[in-house]
């Protein structure tokens, strides 16, 4: 029999990405396989559909085996179910998960990894938005929204659902407001608050559990804004609740969440009062996570009030003596996300380093952290096996969506070899089409520090060739460009269109000193302005980039940069400007986040003159160069107004440029369609200015109707 033909590789192209599959979340079982949830594009529904995937981990498995899919939320009344959050309980015979197969909210679902139908185990109003395991198997703790007036449940299920009915059936959709925080990211607040809930496997029988209330009263558990990974955890002995919470009254203008601890008794009724751990402290303690033994609970924590990009420090707190400490004042970046070793004497963490993610681990005596493996890292995990103790982790680049990979250590701790993959989702996808690649360039700021930028060439590059370039800048401002993959800026999608990509880290990026962190508050088109500019100067400097065909693109505060690029330089010939702050006065009184603003510009706008100062608004007589604007009506972090305000200025100065606004959509692009349209649009706009392969017309045809 002939083999089949299979078609040459070809550049990366937005239809290449909508086949390759999201790995978000995993766990690890005892027999030596991954759960994993997996999400898919379903163009057809104009959405991901996330399914939990099981794949073998032994070394006997060959490279490239395909996983398979364990749920199928796809079979529900609409066919639009999601599968979410796998979670394994403690011996490891059944999986516990969020799903919204039945066409609600999500709902908490739990099935035995033996096989056979999963059970509902809740169904509450609000839906639930995270679960974890008790230390005995034996019930599930959630986090769902209740109407705080009304009783705890038990007791308070019906009123929630009575309260919740009404809402809906009610025509008025006004909504009467006293007070800030009312509405974030993309959700308007609804009178209710987030609490802690106990689900008992044992509660219902056949029918839904029936919850408990852990975290009753008039606040948020956990808070609705930063709560950090997974911000509860019950001590091993199951006899303590450690929970974030913010009970400042102006929680708009706070970042003072504290880490609280409740004693447990039978069947984790709490019993006595909550204690605050960290009162003294004003500013943010999140992600608390008790040792194995139970004896220290470590979470991190920040220093300066209001600041939400301060650096994350790891710290420890004895429950025998005490005291509470440090594990990573020495080291001059952010902690991320951590994990106990299963013997307790050390935590590993991930970090930022100069434009990469690392993997540390520090000792609970003391010392300095110690770099074990470099790569864009996150959801990691531990395993100990007979014979080694092996680190798991989620791990992508610039060229290869996030992974399984797993990370054998030795009996200090340390790795004792280089990470390995061990789960290929995607292979089938990448072996089809040519990937850039990817290096570092390098430039001098004005005050001589160095500013990193990633550098994607085009798929078959040549130096002897003259390129297009896109400048991609990150938002934040706090952020930083690392080597991981991205859906949103995909860096290799650009690539794959004939544009040489620049992924500058300025002033304000994370990774390179909190220090350099630092720079950017309070001067928001200064000197980090300058250092994009400076590294620019360093790209048009290549022989095969062509210094006329430059054109700047950024989202967020990358956004708000092209806005400011737009007044003070014509050196680029087309911008693309998503979810920009345009005038910083107004900005203030349309986001939600107010201690954003303030330690940005130095206080509110009626006593400080920053607003003025870094607005791209007071710039616009320089407008010229051709602009593409996009804005999601969604979007309560820069809302829809700061778009229309920018473009509304263009089109009054003449100067070449369009709006692109998605309803449907907040402060990111994250329907399949509607990603295909806005990566449409803006290849098709670079390709007006600074030439590209562009796209399909047909795909422009999509976005409905134009202004004329």
């Amino acid at each position: 029999m002939a083999r089949e033909a299979v078609a040459a590789p070809h550049p990366f192209a937005f239809e290449d990405m909508v086949k390759l599959a999201k790995v978000t979340d995993y766990q690890l079982t005892p027999d030596g396989k991954a759960v994993l949830a997996v999400s898919r594009a379903r163009a057809e529904l104009n959405r991901w559909q996330t399914a939990m995937h099981v794949q073998s981990l032994s070394a006997a498995t060959p490279a490239g085996a395909v996983s398979q899919q364990l749920t199928f939320p796809e079979r529900g009344p609409r066919q639009e179910g999601q599968d979410l959050q796998p979670r394994l309980s403690p011996d490891g015979t059944k999986l516990a998960f969020l799903s919204t197969r039945d066409g609600g909210a999500p709902q908490l679902y739990v099935m035995s990894l033996a096989g056979g139908e999963a059970r509902k185990l809740t169904s509450l109003v609000s839906g639930v938005a995270g679960l974890s395991w008790t230390p005995d198997g034996q019930a599930l703790i959630v986090d769902s929204r209740v109407y705080a007036d009304c009783p705890p449940f038990p007791a308070g299920e019906a009123c929630n659902r009575s309260r919740s009915e009404a809402q809906e059936k009610n025509l008025v959709k006004a909504r009467l407001i006293d007070r800030l925080f009312y509405r974030h990211w993309d959700d308007w607040f609804d009178g209710k608050r987030s609490h802690l809930l106990r689900v008992s496997l044992a509660d219902g029988g056949g029918q839904s559990a029936v919850p408990l209330d852990l975290t009753p009263g008039d606040w948020d558990t956990p808070p609705l804004a930063r709560g950090g990974e997974q911000p509860w955890a019950v001590s091993p002995d199951g006899k303590e609740l450690a929970y974030v919470q913010n009970r400042d009254k102006d929680i708009a203008s706070s970042t003072n969440h504290d880490v609280w601890v409740v004693a447990l008794g039978k069947d984790f009724v709490p019993t006595g009062q909550p204690r605050n751990l960290t009162s003294k402290n004003l500013a943010t303690d999140h992600s608390p996570r008790y040792s194995p033994d139970g004896r220290y609970l470590a979470y991190l924590a920040q220093r300066r009030a209001g600041f939400e990009a301060d650096k994350y420090e790891l710290k420890v707190y004895d429950r025998t003596t005490g005291q509470n400490r440090s594990l990573t004042e020495s080291l001059d970046a952010t902690v991320h996300e951590y994990i106990w070793a299963p013997d307790g004497q050390r935590l590993y963490f991930t970090s930022s380093q100069k434009g990469h993610g690392a993997i540390f681990v520090v000792e609970l005596s003391g010392g300095v952290p110690v770099e074990l493996n470099t790569g864009d890292t996150h959801a990691i995990e531990l395993r100990k096996t007979a014979d080694r103790t092996s680190l798991f982790f989620l791990r992508g680049s610039l060229s290869h969506p996030p992974e399984l990979f797993r990370l054998d250590l030795d009996a200090a701790g340390r790795a004792a070899a280089p990470a390995v993959q061990v789960s290929h989702v995607n292979d089938a996808v990448l072996a089809e089409v040519k990937l850039g690649q990817s290096s570092q360039l390098f430039a001098k700021s004005q005050d001589n520090l160095t500013v990193h930028s990633h550098l994607v060439t085009p798929p078959d590059f040549s130096p002897t060739k003259k390129y297009p370039a896109v400048v991609l800048i990150h938002g934040g401002p706090q952020g930083a460009w690392e080597d991981f993959w991205q859906w949103r800026w995909n860096a290799q999608l650009f690539a794959g269109a004939g544009y040489v990509v620049l992924m500058p880290n300025p002033r304000g990026s994370d990774g390179f000193g909190q220090k350099f962190v630092d720079g950017v508050s309070g001067d928001w088109g200064g000197k980090p302005y300058d250092d994009i500019m400076r590294s620019v100067d360093v790209l048009v400097a290549q022989p095969y980039v062509d210094k006329t065909k430059v054109a700047a693109l950024g989202a967020s505060y990358g956004g708000y940069m092209v806005n400011w690029i737009a007044g003070h330089t014509d050196r680029f010939a087309a911008l693309v400007s998503h979810a920009g702050v345009y005038d910083l006065r107004s900005m203030y009184g349309e986001t939600e986040e107010i201690w954003f603003p303030r330690w940005e510009f130095g206080g509110d706008p009626w006593n400080s003159e920053q607003y003025d100062k870094w607005s791209p608004s007071r710039y616009a007589a320089n407008f010229k160069t051709p602009t593409l604007v996009i804005s999601g009506e969604r979007d309560y972090r820069v809302p829809v107004g700061q778009g229309m305000q920018f473009f509304t200025t263009l089109q009054q100065r003449k100067v070449p440029s369009r709006f692109l606004i998605f309803p449907d959509e907040n402060h990111w692009v994250l329907k399949p369609q509607n990603s295909r349209l806005w990566y449409g649009t803006v290849l098709d706009w670079l390709k007006r200015y600074i030439g590209g392969t562009g796209v399909d017309p047909k795909v422009l045809e999509t976005a409905g109707t134009y202004a004329r």
